[in-house]
């Protein structure tokens, strides 16, 4: 009989120990010591107020022989940004009637300081053109970059460099001054 009695106590004490710790399961533990940070929400970024402003990009028609005037709306927060904002607009083309002669050439860096804008490209084989096509290769951009009043000047470089020609045609000012 002791021996059952003993059995007995032994099973409730198991079963007391398993109702207890499958109540701690659930529970978080707060009195442990351990101070967690408390997590806070991350604050939110200011959202850049963007500006529109309303602009000419300069394209080609398709037998270049004039230029193209593109009306577009570019959001910018920057100057600089509105630069970027309308080389990126100049690398589109706009139809059947207007070329980008931009397109298929590689803008690197643009950087604007003090009205300069200093414009880094690559220009692979396929975008290289004859004399009219390179004549209005740097008319396109100087129309459309020095509409903006902030712009006084460009520096345009091939691949770092200042050259003395872009397609071999017409020579380049370093830098192309407004008029």
């Amino acid at each position: 009989m002791k021996n059952f009695k003993a059995r007995g106590l032994l099973a409730v004490i198991i079963l007391s120990a398993a109702i207890v710790g499958c109540g701690v399961q659930g529970k978080p533990d707060s009195n442990l010591g351990s101070t967690a940070a408390p997590t806070a929400s991350p604050t939110p970024e200011p959202t850049p107020v963007l500006n529109e402003k309303e602009a000419i990009i300069y394209l080609t028609d398709a037998e270049l022989l004039e230029t193209v005037e593109q009306p577009v709306k570019l959001n910018y927060e920057t100057e600089s940004d509105l630069v970027k904002a309308a080389i990126a607009e100049l690398q589109k083309d706009a139809g059947e009637n207007a070329l980008s002669l931009w397109k298929p050439i590689e803008v690197k860096t643009v950087e604007l300081a003090d009205g300069l804008v200093t414009l880094d490209i690559h220009l692979p084989d396929e975008a290289r053109l004859g004399a009219p096509g390179e004549m209005f290769v740097i008319e396109t951009l100087k129309k459309t970059l020095f509409q903006f009043d902030f712009v006084k000047s460009i520096e345009l470089l091939v691949d770092g460099a200042e050259i003395e020609t872009l397609m071999g045609h017409v020579e380049l000012e370093h830098p192309m001054n407004k008029e």
